[in-house]
């Protein structure tokens, strides 16, 4: 099974572009090992098994990753608190260049007849680089990023075998509108003073 980039821009396998079948990937770089003494058709399913947990997690989006990493940005939201404070407001935010990384790990473990045989670690990082960004900030969310640099970078890995890998940098000049915005901060009840 071949894995190709989703019509999500900004998910995780589009960032990553087309990757190679990986159950064949890791049968032949030894990181189905820690499954060792299965038969063929058992060592098989897991390897497509491992191929399946990995494939939802090319699914995640680049920008919920990084805007994850601004929640506790107390700038940002400290303007979304603002925001709600005051209905129809925007804050414009400069950034200071900064690093977010998303880290997961998630993992196969494998049984038969109820008996466990093996686990495959799965390690997927998720690295951003930023300079220069300017945030915009309305009714609590982050609705947009306009100007600066990102580099980012993308690593899955099976057992500690990278299987796929990339880094890009890209310039902002007009900026990325958040879809929906993401909540810094949930406005609640009525304004202050109302």
């Amino acid at each position: 099974m071949t894995i190709v980039a989703t019509d999500d821009p900004y998910s995780l396998a589009t960032f990553l572009g087309a990757v190679e079948p990986f159950a064949d990937t890791l049968r032949r770089q030894g990181a189905l090992s820690a499954l060792e003494g299965l038969t063929r058709p058992l060592s098989h399913a897991a390897g497509q098994e491992a191929e399946s947990v990995v494939h939802g997690f090319l699914g995640l989006d680049m920008i919920d990753l990084l805007a994850g990493g601004w929640l506790t940005y107390t700038k940002l939201t400290e303007a979304a608190r603002r925001t709600c404070e005051v209905p129809g407001s925007e804050e414009v935010v400069a950034l200071l260049d900064h690093r977010v990384r998303s880290v997961h790990h998630p993992t196969v473990k494998v049984f038969v007849d109820d008996q466990p045989v093996g686990t495959l670690r799965v390690d997927i990082e998720v690295v951003f680089d930023l300079e220069g960004l300017i945030a915009v900030v309305r009714a609590g969310k982050l609705a947009a990023v306009r100007a600066g640099r990102c580099t980012a970078g993308a690593t899955v890995a099976v057992e500690r075998i990278t299987v796929a890998d990339r880094r890009a940098s890209f310039d902002l000049p007009g900026g990325v509108r958040l879809r929906g915005g993401v909540v810094l901060h949930p406005c609640t009840g009525p304004p202050a003073g109302a």
